[in-house]
């Protein structure tokens, strides 16, 4: 059943005497988070609408924040190897445990832009070689330790050395880190890196302490350091993820109250979409993060929900590995879109909306109505796969049993065109492994909110397709590489959505993947939660809520 909330307790002063104290232990891949496209529900309703997400959250200037309680929330999977960001595997669910537990270095504010959060400020030189970053006076980690220049320095040298982290960092040709004073670093680099701020928003900008460096890879993993506004009391993998309110945490709400409002969160993974919608209707859930095109009205009627903006969706698509056969031959990819009746998906599986022409969503820079990628037409496709001699695909999916029925479906079409298809099933973790060492051939994926094309370089640029990659469709495409590389010289935005643009007819022309949708995430409560995804910045700056499904429990309390 659903925590209740504590009778509310005076605000706690600021040294958090009468907040809760943290007991039992404590406590991969720049988002490699990028994951399948997870939140179907198995309903396979004909009716057709497509209805609008709206926010039905009602105004709540009126309402006093109150202290205590313990939220409880369920995700749609488990951060299965473990929660330290410089080696886990996180999808959306992993970033909402970090988000609390960690904060972020900055975050995505407006129009493409990060804005500084743990720094103060993040400045560079000209040619964006030099980038000082200064952080906010008076934090501490977890472990009471100064979150400081030293700390700072030794972030960044962690994240270089790490499996998958380190490939982006590498990127960054770091010269020196250098210490300025108590609170600075200058980061030196052998080119211009002009979107390094935006790089940490997320995996990159996950602060850790040192002293959980110091316990090693596997250590860490079980035991998160950071400096947000909780702090790990159990991890159960795969049954509850619990943190308690960090007593001294560094940021207060708009009015000066200390913050969290909340005494615990609890984090419970439930794979199944339909399974977390009854724990939520049941009261089992006080909220849960959802990606769905279906129950959208379920949803809104039964619950207050958070809703993601138009821009910077994530697209479901169907990843293929470029470099195995026979998806490394354009030919057959073109084909497989022409056997695909992507509307046909979208209106049972989803919202109904048409076909993705590409990454971008709409509102967002590089979108294109139209950029030539194939249409449906079985029977052209039909005729190349013949041609081609190819009988058998195999293609994967999770074991949510909502994702089985998307890829069942997209196996009859290719059936129809004449191919025996072969489905595997792994949970989530298996499948971002196997899509990080090129173990697969297709499977659904979630990804590409764009925020910053540039931060797309690492999953589309071929310097990032070999061995262990982060370009997971083994992508090579001079096109791609050449408008990618230019992204890290150039913060003109026209100059920017041109660039995207030329990626995404250059995406369409050689069909790298198959696109389905944009994926509309929101973020759903019971009537007694507020103040979801809330984040008092400095001067009042707003940032992307419920981005990509990513959410700040910081300011989140519960009526009692």
């Amino acid at each position: 059943m659903a925590a209740e909330a504590t009778a509310a307790p005076a605000a706690p002063s600021d040294d958090g005497d009468d907040a809760p104290a943290p007991s039992g232990d404590g406590g991969d891949a720049p988002e490699p988070g990028a994951d399948d496209d997870g939140e179907q529900d198995a309903d396979t309703s004909e009716d057709t609408a497509a209805p609008e997400p709206e926010a039905t959250e009602a105004p709540e200037a009126a309402l006093e924040p109150q202290y205590g309680g313990t939220l409880v929330v369920g995700l749609e999977a488990e951060t299965t190897n473990g929660l330290n960001p410089v080696n886990a595997q996180a999808a959306v669910s992993g970033h909402i445990l970090f988000r609390a537990l960690y904060d972020t270095l900055t975050v995505e504010g407006p129009d493409g832009e990060a804005v500084p959060n743990l720094l103060e400020s993040m400045t560079s030189n000209d040619e964006f070689t030099e980038w000082t970053m200064t952080l906010r006076p008076g934090i501490t980690f977890h472990d009471g330790t100064p979150a400081d220049s030293a700390a700072l320095k030794r972030h960044f040298e962690e994240q270089a050395n790490g499996t998958l982290t380190g490939i982006v960092v590498s990127d960054w040709e770091v010269q020196s880190i250098d210490i300025v004073d108590d609170l600075t670093i200058k980061m030196n680099l052998g080119k211009p890196f002009a979107p390094l701020p935006n790089y940490l928003t997320s995996h990159l900008g996950y602060f850790g302490a040192p002293s959980m460096h110091d316990l090693g890879a596997e250590g860490a993993a079980r035991n998160p350091i950071g400096a947000g506004p909780f702090m790990l009391e159990e991890w159960i993998p795969n049954e509850v993820t619990r943190m308690v309110r960090n007593p001294n945490y560094w940021r207060t709400d708009a009015e000066g109250r200390q913050l969290p409002y909340l005494d615990a969160l609890e984090f419970r993974p439930i794979p199944d979409t339909d399974g977390r919608f009854a724990a939520l209707r049941s009261g089992d859930l006080d909220a849960t993060s959802v990606n769905t095109g279906l129950r959208i009205d379920e949803y809104n009627e039964e619950f207050k929900t958070f809703w993601q903006s138009e821009r910077y969706n994530e697209t479901t698509y169907l990843l293929l590995n470029n470099s195995r056969p026979p998806f490394d031959n354009a030919d057959f990819r073109r084909a497989l879109a022409q056997c695909t009746d992507r509307q046909t998906f979208n209106t049972i599986r989803w919202d109904g909306q048409a076909p993705s022409s590409g990454p971008f969503s709409p509102g967002t820079p590089g979108y294109l109505e139209d950029t030539g990628f194939p249409t449906f037409d079985p029977g052209a496709g039909s005729a190349t796969i013949a041609s081609l001699g190819i009988n058998d695909v195999e293609i994967g999916t999770t074991n949510d049993p909502a994702n089985l029925l998307n890829t069942e479906l997209i196996a009859a079409m290719w059936g129809d065109c004449g191919l025996d298809v072969t489905i595997t099933q792994v949970d989530q973790a298996e499948l971002i492994t196997n899509a990080v060492f090129g173990l697969f051939t297709a499977f659904l994926w979630r990804q590409h909110e764009s925020y910053d094309l540039a931060i797309e370089r690492v999953w589309w640029h071929n310097k990032f397709s070999q061995g262990i990659a982060l370009n997971f469709g083994r992508i090579n495409n001079p096109t791609i590489d050449a408008a990618l590389d230019e992204t890290l010289i150039t913060k003109d935005l026209d100059r920017r959505r041109e660039l995207a643009e030329e990626i995404n007819r250059a995406f369409a022309e050689q069909v790298h993947y198959i696109w389905f949708y944009h994926s509309n995430w929101l973020f759903a409560t019971q009537d007694h939660v507020h103040g979801v995804d809330n984040l008092t910045l400095p001067g009042g700056v707003e940032h992307e809520k419920v981005f990509s499904g990513r959410v700040f429990l910081t300011e989140a309390w519960i009526e009692q």
